[in-house]
């Protein structure tokens, strides 16, 4: 490795090991005053705390790495740029592109270690830290969503639901079993869609069968339109449901989706998800990429304050972009993909024409 290259890289170190013990601290900090009333309501020992935040440090660490890699690959070439070393290493014949290749090795390299994060600790992490605060701390009764989807119970009712959308109120996927005192189904409640309205579930065409509990045998089989389900749930009930799903790898999800589009029932927000497993960790290289004209630029006109302003700025108008989209393709207003991978695109293209209209 060249002298070179070892400089620029233990730059960059410095800057994006200060970015991102940064960032995670200032995350966490508000995390733990917005989660910590909770923990006092429901009188969580102090271990619980702890633990909690110790298995929430990856999360954070992987939502900010792109934003430690933007300002540090800022303030590592307006750093050179200030001090004229940039104008040094041209003075000796060695191009713009020679200077930058560590940074973007460093990317990509964070893109991987940040994928392989995501996809192999973090389900175990998160999986941890949801069942601290759902069930340990708030005491709310366990929930299971897995490929087989959730199971749980209601007074004497068992009830499987095979997807979910809270945000939207709707199941998908239901089958209620009523039970009478011997344990024994009476009656099944089917149905392929529900939407909470007026306090209750509407299902849009139920099957309702009813059996003889001695013989097993079906005494009644009716479809119903818009039948009020006999489950009384509320849909913000389901919120700890609907976190686990970040306890899904990438493969976990793509089987997912895949298996409740074999059974007809609609993925589109799993998919977003599992595309986003892939895009997020890319964001990494594509805020490097950014980060670079914009200090070339802001160090020569407005000086660096001013210019890491600009690039926090730009950061954050991506995270923001990425979130809109991502609800585009929850509701089905984009296609996966497109939700997933287009603020990728677009902050790509903006780089390029950054780069393309650079002064000589």
């Amino acid at each position: 490795m060249r002298i070179l290259d070892r400089y620029i890289i233990l730059l960059f170190g410095r800057f994006f090991c200060l970015a991102l013990g940064t960032f995670s601290g200032i995350y966490l900090l508000v995390d733990f005053v917005e989660k910590v009333d909770d923990f006092i309501e429901h009188h969580a020992a102090w271990p619980l705390y702890v633990s909690f935040f110790l298995n929430k440090v990856p999360m954070v660490v992987s939502q900010v790495t792109p934003l430690a890699v933007l300002l540090g690959t800022f303030l590592t070439v307006a750093g050179l740029s200030r001090n004229g070393e940039l104008t040094a290493m041209f003075s000796g014949g060695i191009g713009l592109g020679r200077i930058l290749r560590p940074l973007f090795a460093l990317a990509f390299g964070i893109v991987i270690a940040n994928f392989s994060v995501n996809e192999y600790l973090l389900p175990a992490t998160n999986e941890k830290m949801n069942h601290i605060f759902y069930h340990q701390v708030k005491k709310n009764p366990v929930t299971f969503l897995r490929e087989g989807g959730i199971w749980l119970r209601e007074e004497n009712r068992i009830v499987h639901i095979r997807a979910l959308e809270p945000q939207r109120k709707i199941l998908q996927g239901i089958v209620i079993y009523s039970l009478d005192d011997r344990f024994q189904i009476f009656e099944t409640e089917e149905a392929s869609r529900a939407v909470y309205e007026t306090g209750r579930w509407i299902a849009e065409a139920a099957v309702v069968r009813r059996f003889d509990p001695g013989t097993g045998t079906v005494t009644r089989d009716t479809t119903l339109r818009n039948h009020p389900l006999n489950f009384h749930k509320d849909p913000n009930e389901f919120r700890n449901a609907e976190a686990k799903r970040e306890e899904l790898n990438f493969e976990q999800l793509r089987h997912l989706a895949a298996k409740l589009r074999e059974e007809g029932f609609n993925a589109a927000s799993y998919r977003v998800d599992m595309h986003s497993r892939l895009a997020a960790p890319f964001s990494s290289f594509i805020m490097a990429f950014l980060g670079i004209p914009f200090a070339l630029r802001g160090s020569r006109r407005a000086g660096v304050a001013m210019g890491m302003a600009v690039g926090i700025g730009i950061g954050m108008g991506y995270f923001f972009l990425q979130a809109a989209l991502t609800a585009f393709g929850y509701s089905g207003l984009l296609p996966p993909p497109v939700a997933a991978w287009s603020a990728n695109l677009i902050f790509f293209l903006l780089g390029l024409w950054l780069f393309l209209t650079l002064e000589k």
